[in-house]
C-alpha cells in the first residue's frame, strides 16, 4: 500500500469523525476503500453523495464535503491515525491470535494454486458481506483479504475462529473435505514452525 493511499485514508477519517459515530465511520471508510480509494481526489463529491444516501446525512452534505476537502490539505501531524495500519512485529506481540490466523491462512494460500487461493479470498469477502458481523470486523478482514501482503488488524479470538471456520467451509466446497483437511494440516505444520506461533495456533484451532 502506498503512503499516499494511507495518507488519504487518514484524511477521510479526520474529515468524517465529527459527523459519525465509530460504527458508521468504519462503514464509510469501507465504502471509500472499495469504491474511491483508487480514484482522484476530485471524486470527493461523489463519495459525499454516496454517504448522504447511505446514512441519511443530506442536511450535512456541504459541511462534510468541506471537512473532507480541508482534511486532504492537512499535515501528517494533524491527521487522525489510520485505523487499518499496524506494525507487523508489534501486531504479533499485541495480537498473537490474529497473527496466528494471518500466518495460517498465508501458508494455506501458498500451497494452493494461485487461482484457487485468489478465489478463496474473494469467497471469504463475499461471506463477510452476507453475514451479520460488526463493521469493524468486516472492514478489517476485507482490507486484508483484498491485499494479503498487509498486516491483519487485531480481532477478538472468537471472531478469528469464525473466520478460520469460514475459510475451511469454503475450502471444503472447492476441494472436498479430504483435500481440505490435508491442506489445512499442512498449513498448520508450516505456520507452527515460526517461533512463538504454536501456542497461539493451538488456541485458535
Amino acid at each position: 500500500m502506498s503512503q499516499e493511499l494511507q495518507r488519504r485514508r487518514r484524511a477521510i477519517v479526520t474529515g468524517l469523525t465529527p459527523y459519525m459515530n465509530e460504527a458508521v465511520l468504519m462503514e464509510a471508510i469501507s465504502h471509500w476503500q472499495q469504491h474511491y480509494s483508487e480514484r482522484p481526489r476530485y471524486s470527493l463529491q461523489g463519495y459525499v453523495s454516496d454517504l448522504c444516501k447511505l446514512f441519511d446525512l443530506g442536511e450535512r452534505r456541504h459541511h462534510i464535503h468541506m471537512s473532507l476537502v480541508q482534511a486532504m490539505s492537512m499535515s501528517e501531524q494533524e491527521l487522525a491515525s489510520d485505523p487499518l495500519s499496524a506494525n507487523h512485529s508489534h501486531a504479533e506481540q499485541s495480537h498473537p491470535y490474529t497473527a496466528s490466523l494471518q500466518r495460517l491462512l498465508e501458508c494455506l494460500w501458498e500451497n494452493l494454486a494461485p487461482a484457487v487461493a485468489s478465489q478463496l479470498r474473494l469467497d471469504m469477502i463475499a461471506m463477510l458481506r452476507g453475514r451479520a458481523i460488526t463493521p469493524e470486523t468486516r472492514l478489517t478482514m476485507e482490507h486484508w483479504l483484498q491485499s494479503p501482503g498487509r498486516t491483519l488488524g487485531g480481532l477478538p479470538l472468537e471472531v478469528l475462529r469464525q473466520q478460520l471456520n469460514n475459510a475451511y467451509v469454503l475450502l471444503c466446497e472447492r476441494l472436498g473435505p479430504v483435500d481440505a483437511d490435508t491442506h489445512l494440516k499442512n498449513a498448520y505444520n508450516m505456520a507452527r514452525r515460526q517461533p512463538g506461533m504454536e501456542s497461539a495456533l493451538k488456541k485458535l484451532m
